[in-house]
C-alpha cells in the first residue's frame, strides 16, 4: 500500500512539473480516419509547438473525458504509468474526443521571464489590459486549465463538427466534409455557449512544428486558418481572466483541437 502511494504521488509530481514547464496540451489519437468497431489509441500529449511527452492518465486531474458519437459515453484511462492514457471504440460517423483537467497552479516570482514571454508568445497582453486592478508583471499566480479536443472520422459520410459543450472553451471546426483536405478552414471559439472574440488562435504543423497560420477571433469568435500541406495540426489558443478563488491573480483556460488533413 505505500508502495503503491508513493508510486502515485511521484507520477502525479511528474506530471504536474511536465505541465508547468511545458506549453501546449493536447489529445493525439492513434488515427483520425479509421473503420466503424475500431479500437483507438488516446495518448495525452503536453510539450511544445506539437511534440511533447505522453502523459499518464490520473482521476486526480480530470475533471471530464468522454467520446461523443451519437451518444456520449465516459472513457476509463489506463491508470498509472500507461501509454496510451485511454483505448476508446470508435462508432461511425464524427468521434469527438473531449478531455479538460483540473486546475493546476503556478507562481510566478520575481526575475521569472517566463511570465512575460508566454504573455507576448499567447498574444495575452490585450486580454490582462481589461482587468487594471491585477498585476500584470511578476510575482503574478496564476491557475489553469487544459480544454482539449480531437476528431476522428469513421466511415466515409460527410459530418460536421458541432459544440458539445463538454468544456468551459472549446474550439469547434465549421463546415462538413468526409475527409479534411488543404485548404482554408474557418474555427470558432466558444466559452459555453457563447463566441469569444480577442483570442489568438494557432495552427501547429506536426512534421516541422511550425506555425503555419494564426489570428485573432473576430465577434463572432472565428478565425480563418489556412492548412497548406497533408499534415496532422494542433490548433490552440490561450483565455485568461480574473480568478474569482482570492489564492490566485488569473486563471487560463488552454483550449486546442487535434485533426488531420489528408491531401
Amino acid at each position: 500500500m505505500t508502495l503503491h502511494y508513493s508510486l502515485t504521488f511521484s507520477i502525479g509530481l511528474l506530471a504536474a512539473s511536465t505541465q508547468i514547464q511545458a506549453h501546449e496540451f493536447w489529445i493525439e489519437p492513434s488515427d483520425h480516419y479509421t473503420d466503424v468497431n475500431q479500437t483507438i489509441d488516446i495518448t495525452l500529449k503536453v510539450g511544445e509547438t506539437f511534440r511533447g511527452s505522453a502523459q499518464p492518465y490520473l482521476p486526480e486531474e480530470t475533471a471530464n473525458f468522454v467520446l461523443i458519437n451519437q451518444t456520449k459515453q465516459s472513457i476509463s484511462g489506463l491508470l498509472g504509468d500507461s501509454r496510451p492514457a485511454a483505448r476508446a471504440q470508435v462508432s461511425a460517423g464524427l468521434n469527438q474526443l473531449i478531455h479538460q483537467t483540473t486546475p493546476f497552479s503556478i507562481r510566478f516570482g520575481d526575475g521569472d521571464e517566463r511570465w512575460a514571454n508566454y504573455i507576448a508568445l499567447d498574444g495575452l497582453e490585450q486580454q490582462l489590459n481589461q482587468h487594471a486592478d491585477l498585476p500584470k508583471t511578476v510575482p503574478v499566480t496564476e491557475r489553469y486549465v487544459r480544454c482539449a479536443k480531437s476528431l476522428i472520422q469513421v466511415g466515409g459520410t460527410r459530418v460536421e463538427d458541432t459544440l458539445t459543450g463538454e468544456m468551459s472553451f472549446e474550439l469547434v471546426l465549421n463546415g462538413s466534409w468526409s475527409q479534411l483536405n488543404t485548404g482554408n478552414y474557418q474555427v470558432t471559439l466558444f466559452e459555453q455557449q457563447t463566441p469569444l472574440e480577442d483570442v489568438l488562435v494557432k495552427a501547429f504543423r506536426h512534421s516541422d512544428r511550425q506555425v503555419v497560420a494564426e489570428a485573432y477571433t473576430d465577434q463572432d469568435g472565428q478565425v480563418n486558418l489556412n492548412l497548406p500541406t497533408a499534415d496532422r495540426y494542433l490548433l490552440s489558443g490561450v483565455v485568461i481572466r480574473p480568478d474569482a478563488d482570492p489564492n490566485y491573480d488569473w486563471i487560463s483556460h488552454w483550449p486546442s483541437l487535434t485533426i488531420e488533413v489528408v491531401n
